[in-house]
């Protein structure tokens, strides 16, 4: 890591849109002349072109010419759990001793509770349910029957802090969990998970469950780790639910899955393209769940990324290892 001494950092520059409030225990933490607030790609673009000793960037999605703008850059800190975006830009790999941290961690609330939403939804029929309404339809009593999550097997594919809130919230729903993880090892068990799986073993997870959840980061290697021999090996009441990202899902084939009843259904919060292409078949099919990209959006995001922010800086003043620190070799 490199030295950093405790008046650094000199200048943080930010297009996420900070919250009154935060902005207001940003300052305090910084001081009103270390933190200047942008809004959009162009205006992050002019503030870097007039600050050139800027060393710290809090950003979504940072320019590709970034180092180029920033020259004095030291630590480029997230607004996003992925880091997909840097590694497009080549930026860990021409930079690497810029420091590169992301926001994972604080979307454990609320995307569990999303995908608690989808499986409720899909198991006590609302979909149907609202249609009705809409209707004005009064069902006859019986016509609408709907499900239990109690008892029902959740599969979780990757188990880091989103994937084990989601686990706990299973739990807490007597669902049966089972877990795939990076890195786990044969007959290893986690607290959280009634069975812990290897990757190679991930057909062992989609065999049993009854709702697939994937959580797994974004890497070459998980890139259509969901394709038409996975979903094959689902259940054909299944259900897959990806709160991740797009591509780690083969989307032709969980189209042809979702039309000829290999899998019963799916709730997408991500998808291959976004926006989602108007001509997709995705928009109309009846039993797919769609959301654009919002799974980990509530109005406690910024408090959350200013409190993870605040927590790195005190360690980047000390000279101490950041958190979330995006690992070159692991992509991610």
């Amino acid at each position: 890591m490199p030295d950093v001494s405790p008046d650094i950092p000199r200048l943080v520059i930010t297009d996420f849109p900070f919250p009154p409030p935060d902005q207001v225990r940003l300052r305090a933490a910084l001081g009103d002349d270390k933190i200047v607030f942008t809004s959009g790609a162009q205006a992050l673009r002019e503030a870097l072109a007039a600050h050139p000793e800027t060393d710290v960037v809090i950003s979504f999605f940072p320019p590709d010419d970034l180092l180029t703008l920033a020259p004095n850059l030291r630590w480029l800190a997230l607004s996003s759990a992925g880091a997909e975006q840097v590694f497009r830009a080549g930026l860990p790999q021409s930079a690497p001793n810029l420091l590169i941290t992301t926001a994972s961690g604080i979307h454990a609330v609320p995307i569990s509770e999303y995908v608690l939403s989808v499986m409720l939804m899909w198991v006590r029929q609302w979909t149907r349910l609202i249609a009705l309404q809409h209707e004005r339809e009064w069902p006859q009593q019986g016509r609408v029957l709907g499900g239990e999550l109690a008892g029902a097997t959740l599969g979780i594919i990757g188990l880091g802090s989103i994937g084990r809130r989601i686990a706990q919230l299973g739990h807490a729903l007597g669902m049966r969990v089972v877990a795939q993880r990076r890195g786990a090892t044969p007959g290893q068990s986690d607290p959280d998970a009634d069975e812990l799986l290897p990757p190679d073993r991930l057909a062992d997870l989609l065999a049993q469950a009854d709702f697939v959840v994937i959580s797994a980061p974004n890497t070459p290697e998980t890139r259509h780790l969901i394709d038409a021999t996975r979903l094959r090996q689902m259940k054909h009441s299944a259900v897959l639910i990806n709160i991740a990202r797009g591509n780690l899902v083969n989307e032709e084939a969980l189209i042809a899955a979702l039309r000829d009843g290999t899998i019963a259904g799916a709730g997408l919060d991500v998808v291959a393209t976004e926006p989602l292409p108007i001509e997709s078949p995705l928009w109309s099919m009846p039993n797919v769940i769609l959301s654009p990209h919002l799974s980990g959006l509530t109005i406690r995001y910024g408090e959350r990324l200013t409190t993870l922010f605040l927590d790195n800086l005190a360690r980047y003043r000390a000279n101490q290892p950041l958190i979330n620190l995006v690992d070159a070799a692991r992509g991610y």
